[in-house]
């Protein structure tokens, strides 16, 4: 019997710190320039998809079958 690895999920944290990036001029900066708003727009824009990345990592998505393939249920025979 194999133990499964119980892994912590990282790719919420990745969220979280997009919601925080995302909001956090707005909220505490309010007298911040343009310019640095964007900035802080476009990082939480990169975690979002470096969430989304480890999300795909940690779900096994896209992840091909390691291995020999499962055999073939036997075909018709032609011994009649």
């Amino acid at each position: 019997m194999t133990e499964q690895k119980k892994e912590t999920p990282v790719a919420v944290w990745y969220f979280i710190g997009a919601t925080f990036a995302g909001a956090l001029p707005n909220v505490l900066f309010r007298d911040l320039d343009v310019w640095v708003r964007v900035l802080f727009v476009v990082v939480a824009v990169l975690l979002l998809f470096a969430g989304f990345v480890q999300l795909r990592r940690e779900t096994g998505w896209g992840k091909k079958p390691t291995g020999e393939d499962p055999p073939s249920p036997p075909g018709p025979s032609n011994d009649a």
